[in-house]
């Protein structure tokens, strides 16, 4: 039996409720990683194998003692599925994953992993990471035969600092590899009309962003808004806004017509997901994974590009996608519509899947995809699955979201999530360890040092109160009452 350790914040069949996924941060601040990691860990779930989620656990906080010795006995192999990692605010992240990975002895392979520089701007804005990244695709290579990435940028940038050209497989995104080979998507009309059955995706920071939702959700009554991240979630279940975006033409608070007409929806499993996106008729934004969403259920999506993230990608997979670093009101969707030709990327996706499965082979991974590996039971653990429906509005007219809210209320979450009956079980959490070094050796210590500092300070407060006026004139009083009770 092959045993695999596949970086993600949860197995793809473990349904876990809302407030659980925003509390814990079960899918890493945006639901868009589910669809990358699910996908590979759908292709490695041959015949034999067992694979174990890891929480995403190493990167939130520093890796235990005992964390890569403990990997090192319990797996064969550690498949770490990533994306735009190489940018400044994952380096910490990054950096902890590089601790660990010094522990590590077994095999690791890191998938689809990109860089991310601002629209304009090139791999030299990505100078203050160069450590950490030499560091992390140092002790990735030396335990892999190869790297894969995005995309030629970020290739570029690897072979930049150093790393040989030959070492670096640009390989996509995985998630567009779900569905195997044969896989494509074609148009369901010749034409949108103003009722049709639309799918957006939004990045609220992107400029003029605001006047592009507003005037698409005027346009289109049959129009809904799919948000993705933890403060699209935050805002559906609790009302909060955004923190940092103030353009009050952005779907990011509850006054929002979007908000208010309850056409805003946030999936929590990437199935569900799909399968709404296959009622739609087209999908249209700034999010590369929310429109990836919409093909992977055959529906015809185009991107918005606004980085080097997203332009990367949608240049090696030919998706279709117009280069929109400024959004404006004046854009129409039937002309976007028009624009979205699939032909490109459905040439284009069975030449992408066999490099991807090389990779795999590069890198000693069985995948599904050759003959008498099988699939294991991941499509009868699928089918056995039930997920939470899409989270939405607060205002929704069944009262199920707001009936939700309170059961989380009354039961507690607020105040102890740990203990909830629904609360998320991280599959792979740190071992215990308590030796000494450890967390629990470092915490023992601390309160037995509290523990004497309390007690030397009572002692000190008990001889001042002692020598004090009051305490001598308590000793003094008790002194004469004994003279009395003697005499």
């Amino acid at each position: 039996m092959s045993r695999l350790l596949i970086r993600s914040g949860k197995d793809p069949f473990t349904p876990v409720v809302a407030e659980s996924t925003l509390t814990q941060d079960v899918f890493n601040s945006n639901s868009g990683n589910y669809l990358f990691q699910h996908s590979v860990w759908r292709a490695l779930a041959v015949d034999g194998a067992e694979l174990t989620s890891n929480g995403t656990l190493s990167e939130r906080m520093p890796p235990e003692r005992g964390d890569g010795s403990r990997i090192n006995h319990e797996f064969d192999h550690f498949v770490i599925p990533l994306a735009n990692a190489f940018r400044p605010d994952f380096a910490s992240r990054l950096d902890r994953l590089s601790e660990l990975l010094e522990r590590v002895k077994i095999p690791t392979t890191v998938v689809g992993i990109g860089a991310q520089a601002k629209h304009g701007q090139g791999i030299e804005s990505l100078a203050p990471i160069a450590d950490t990244v030499k560091r992390f695709v140092g002790l990735i290579l030396d335990r892999s035969a190869s790297i894969g990435v995005r995309g030629e940028f970020t290739k570029s940038y690897l072979v930049s600092l150093g790393f040989p050209a030959d070492s670096v497989d640009v390989i996509g995104c995985p998630s567009l590899f779900l569905h195997g080979r044969d896989f494509s998507v074609t148009k369901k009309v010749d034409a949108l009309t103003a009722d049709s059955p639309l799918a957006l995706n939004l990045t609220p920071e992107v400029p003029g962003i605001g006047a592009f939702a507003m005037a698409q959700a005027e346009r289109h009554p049959n129009l809904t808004y799919i948000g993705q991240d933890a403060n699209d979630l935050r805002m559906l279940l609790w009302g909060v806004p955004f923190p940092h975006v103030h353009d009050p033409l952005v779907p990011v608070h509850m006054d929002h017509p979007l908000y208010q007409s309850d056409r805003i929806r946030l999936f929590l499993d990437t199935w569900p997901w799909y399968d709404f996106l296959a009622t739609q008729h087209f999908a249209y934004g700034t999010r590369f994974h929310g429109n990836v969403a919409a093909l992977l259920g055959r529906t015809p999506a185009l991107l918005l590009a606004h980085d080097s993230r997203t332009l990367e990608l949608a240049d090696y997979h030919q998706m279709p996608y117009r280069l929109t670093p400024e959004l404006s009101a004046d854009l129409k969707v039937e002309e976007l519509y028009e624009q979205a030709d699939m032909t490109a990327f459905n040439a284009e996706l069975p030449q992408g899947f066999d490099r991807y499965t090389a990779f795999l082979e590069r890198n000693d991974l069985k995948h599904i995809w050759t003959a008498g590996n099988g699939t294991g039971d991941f499509d009868e653990r699928l089918a056995a699955a039930t997920f939470p429906p899409a989270v939405r509005p607060l205002i929704a007219s069944d009262g199920r979201e707001i009936a939700s809210r309170l059961q989380w209320l009354r039961d507690g979450m607020v105040l102890d999530i740990t203990r909830h009956a629904q609360a998320y079980d991280q599959p792979y959490p740190h071992p215990p360890w308590h030796g000494a070094g450890s967390r629990h050796a470092r915490l023992h210590d601390t309160v037995k040092t509290q523990g004497r500092q309390i007690d030397e300070l009572y002692a000190r407060l008990e001889r001042l109160e002692r020598n004090s006026p009051r305490g001598l004139t308590k000793r003094f009083i008790r002194m004469v009452q004994g003279w009395f009770r003697r005499s």
